[in-house]
């Protein structure tokens, strides 16, 4: 009977040791979520941006090699 109050507070320590370990945890995976999420992201938005400006330089090649085929001297 004499240890009990010392099993409890034991006990006690011990969920709270448990529960910060897994609020830490957690956060711990929140950031790296957050930061895979992030640079999947920038990938795409990365990867769009290129897309559009080759698409960009390819329409800006065509209309020029129409313009210096309109002016051209046919033969």
């Amino acid at each position: 009977m004499a240890n009990e109050p010392v099993n409890q507070i034991a006990s006690g320590v011990n969920n709270l040791a448990d529960s910060v370990g897994k609020m830490s945890q957690v956060s711990v995976d929140m950031v790296t979520n957050v930061m895979n999420t992030s640079i999947d992201v920038f990938k795409t938005v990365n990867k769009i941006s290129v897309d559009i400006a080759g698409n960009a330089i390819n329409a800006l090649n065509q209309a020029l090699q129409g313009i210096s085929s309109a002016i051209a001297p046919k033969k």
